[in-house]
């Protein structure tokens, strides 16, 4: 997926959203919810909040159920998006659903750009499929539309102008 196509899903995903759901904020659920979630909460016109949950599928699995950090105390009496980017067993998404009500949100919905059928169904999705995916984010740096410097540590540190003391 390049970036224009995450833009164009995303975009896809809060129409969607928009036309059924009233919400106060988004809560992107770290790492991959927090590019969408963001994106989103900026589609949507809505504020913002990260949470995250330690574990993701291509973590090694030790039984235990991940570690999740508290939500944003914005949550409480609030409509919630909760967003990820990928959902699959729905884990991940069942924790921070627990975690949102626990923190009091009034209503809860949720939202991934691709749904994998292996048993979690978000509320708005907009991609379903089996197959890999790589997210613009996954595993390359940032450099689609040659605005980003790939490697700024190899730049040139700006030199300070001296000061007369």
């Amino acid at each position: 997926m390049t970036w224009a196509q995450f833009d164009s899903a995303v975009h896809a995903l809060a129409h969607e959203i928009s036309s059924t759901y009233v919400l106060d904020l988004v809560v992107g659920i770290a790492p991959g919810g927090l590019f969408v979630g963001s994106t989103l909460a900026t589609a949507l016109a809505r504020p913002f909040h990260p949470v995250r949950i330690l574990r993701r599928s291509r973590d090694p699995v030790t039984g235990r159920m991940p570690r999740v950090m508290a939500m944003p105390p914005e949550v409480k009496g609030s409509r919630v998006l909760l967003v990820d980017d990928v959902i699959a067993s729905g884990e991940t998404m069942r924790r921070a659903t627990a975690l949102a009500k626990k923190a009091g949100a009034r209503r809860i919905r949720t939202a991934t750009l691709l749904c994998r059928d292996q048993g979690g169904r978000p509320d708005f999705t907009v991609l379903l499929m089996e197959g890999p995916l790589v997210f613009p984010w996954d595993y390359g740096p940032v450099t689609e539309d040659l605005r980003f410097d790939p490697m700024p540590e190899r730049a040139p540190a700006p030199r300070r102008a001296r000061s007369r003391a």
